[in-house]
């Protein structure tokens, strides 16, 4: 049975997909983009991830209100949380290596900007610790929320800025059968292209 994020979700993609081909406008967007990030399990820590993010999308255009959908993957440059040196205190993320997300957008246009919303699903990848002094690969997923703007440079170019939230939990995908929850607010500031 689909519980309500897995309906919020499926609406705002199936909505995102039901449109046009001949209204439709293709981006591609690269960014800077950093956010504090928290691993627990209980036991609990955070770090600041720095990373470079690339973006790719299709929006569709209604008069002044637009929608779409978008995926992205967000490469952590330093993602290694400074408790797991040596030891691991709790089976929680020790080095995040990637964020990766699937997104329906909703906005609207005001003059040369844009004012959106995102909501959908995402994954965080790194190294889990499975013992005091191990760790192994692994995943957690879950909801993805944002707010954003954008400004028109020229005909296909935008400068945008948003911020993202993420609630992951462990659903199978943690080494050593462990469960543990991941938050991040994330601020990400790019340029996008339309193609």
């Amino acid at each position: 049975m689909m519980g309500f994020k897995s309906k919020a979700i499926a609406a705002a993609i199936g909505v995102a997909c039901a449109s046009s081909a001949a209204q439709a406008e293709g981006y591609f967007g690269v960014a800077l983009d950093g956010g504090k990030a928290t691993s627990s399990t209980g036991y609990s820590h955070d770090k600041f991830m720095p990373g470079v993010a690339v973006v790719l999308g299709n929006r569709i255009n209604n008069g002044n209100f637009f929608y779409g959908y978008e995926a992205s993957a967000s490469l952590t440059l330093n993602g290694a949380f400074e408790e797991c040196d040596g030891f691991n205190p709790a089976p929680v993320l020790c080095k995040q290596t990637a964020n990766l997300r699937l997104m329906g957008v909703v906005g609207q246009q005001v003059g040369d900007y844009d004012l959106y919303g995102k909501l959908g699903y995402g994954a965080v990848f790194g190294d889990f610790a499975d013992s005091p002094f191990s760790v192994a690969s692994g995943h957690v997923k879950g909801l993805s929320v944002g707010v954003g703007a954008s400004r028109q440079l020229n005909d296909t170019t935008k400068l945008f800025g948003e911020v993202l939230y993420d609630a992951y939990h462990n659903s199978s995908g943690q080494p050593g059968g462990y469960s543990s929850e991941y938050t991040n607010v994330n601020l990400r500031l790019g340029v996008m292209r339309s193609f």
